[in-house]
């Protein structure tokens, strides 16, 4: 056995064997990680990442698993949770800047922005997971992203190292930032706007609204499953399918006078009808079609299915692919 779990036991962080990963996912899908620990600090993160670098055994983080789907043979190595104990001291607000740790929640974030009068993000209020998730995947939502308000993140290299970035030496886009392979963010800092508190959480509170009638949060899910697909001139689709599903906003001919454009995901799973489509405990949401709900019972190999009858239908049916938000790892049997 490797002395893995020993070493780092050893230094205060306890390491569990066979872990199963359901209890740690949105989908509540997901087999055992071969080692599961939870780094509480920087510096734990460093030692597990050295470690497990002498023993060879290769190193998955994951923050609170609201973008998971774990396939249900599990994950080979180490599993670093960074989320529930991984808080530091918080949210430290100074003037219109906002320290952060990597654990904690993007919903408690925003409840303290809004409690000390900082704005500029009230758009993600209900996004779930921790805040070193939203700024893995640069989370959005109605036209704002996270990464355009941060003014430097720390990361831990796989070297151990701690570095800092400037928010502009991190390249980001849709539903992505360009960190440094293997890079584990551990803290970054916001810029924000002075407003009016009550204001800021009558925002937040309509955000909230607006997802709890639009989204079946009532089960577990991923949040949305595929990325819109971004349009560019030039493209060979079948766009007579396109605006006969979509409507006249989506003609080749209303597309090229934009120059470009998001097809929104949703629209088109439910144009192909596939809304409510189910394979085991597994189903395409029958309030929003761009996310997948754990009925109960389903596997991770349901989720798969029926993400693969997505893309597959869209790409018969349109002439293009959707790419998903939610990241796989690990086998599926």
């Amino acid at each position: 056995m490797s002395p893995l779990p020993v070493s780092l036991t050893e230094m205060g962080m306890p390491v569990l064997a066979d872990e199963p990963l359901a209890g740690h996912t949105g989908l509540q899908v997901g087999g055992p990680a071969d080692l599961f620990a939870r780094p509480r600090t920087a510096d734990e993160v460093s030692r597990a990442l050295l470690a497990a670098g002498e023993e060879g055994i290769p190193v998955m983080v994951m923050g609170r698993g609201t973008n998971l789907l774990v396939g249900d043979g599990g994950i080979r190595g180490l599993v670093l949770l960074v989320g529930e104990g991984f808080e530091d001291d918080g949210v430290q607000v100074h003037g219109a800047r906002c320290t952060v740790a990597a654990g904690v929640r993007l919903q408690s974030f925003l409840d303290r922005l809004g409690d000390v009068g900082l704005a500029g993000l009230e758009d993600l209020y209900g996004i779930p997971g921790s805040l070193g998730g939203a700024l893995a995947m640069n989370a959005g939502a109605y036209g704002t992203e996270v990464w355009p308000r941060v003014d430097w993140v720390e990361a831990v290299l796989g070297s151990g190292e701690l570095h800092r970035y400037l928010g502009g030496e991190i390249g980001y886009g849709y539903r992505r930032a360009d960190l440094p392979p293997g890079a584990v963010v551990v803290r970054a800092e916001f810029v924000l706007d002075e407003g009016d508190p009550r204001e800021i959480r009558r925002r937040n509170m309509e955000r909230m609204a607006d997802r709890e009638a639009k989204h079946p949060l009532e089960w577990p899910n991923c949040g949305s499953v595929f990325k819109n697909f971004a349009w560019e001139p030039g493209m060979d689709l079948d766009y007579d399918k396109l605006e006969s599903a979509l409507g006249a906003g989506f003609s080749r001919r209303t597309l090229e006078a934009k120059g470009a454009a998001q097809l929104p995901a949703w629209r088109l799973v439910d144009a192909c009808g596939l809304t409510g489509r189910q394979i085991g405990g597994a189903q395409i949401s029958d309030k929003h079609s761009n996310f997948m709900v754990n009925l109960g019972g389903a596997r991770a190999a349901d989720f798969a299915a029926l993400i693969e009858l997505v893309e597959k239908t869209i790409e018969e049916t349109f002439g293009f692919r959707l790419r998903t938000e939610v990241r796989r790892c690990g086998e599926f049997l």
